[in-house]
């Protein structure tokens, strides 16, 4: 399953690891679909502003973001702007000003 956050909140963003599929996380969020192997194409409609968007894909459907006991992922995940740090990268490292159609692309990482 493929989960998917948009957010407009610094603060929301640096703080979401992904463990509690019960919170609300961002603006829009939730499981966009079931996914193999491929591209995923959606769409949102949000007004203008600075967002960062968070995926992963729940490999075992579990709910949560996996990582192992030192924290390092378990599960592929990517983040808008392509932004990579060690952790959960800085709002402002994957954020995005949109003011009108937008595409985005996320690479996961493995």
């Amino acid at each position: 399953m493929l989960h998917l956050a948009i957010y407009n909140s610094k603060e929301v963003f640096e703080s979401d690891q992904g463990d509690n599929p019960d919170s609300k996380r961002g603006i829009e969020s939730g499981v966009v679909k079931k996914i193999s192997q491929g591209t995923y194409k959606g769409s949102f409609e949000i007004p203008p502003g600075t967002y960062a968007i968070g995926v992963y894909v729940d490999e075992n459907e579990n709910g949560k973001f996996d990582t192992n006991f030192l924290g390092i992922p378990k599960e592929q995940y990517g983040f808008s702007s392509n932004a990579r740090a060690f952790g959960i990268p800085k709002f402002e490292a994957a954020s995005f000003v949109l003011d009108t159609y937008k595409k985005v692309q996320i690479d996961l990482q493995p």
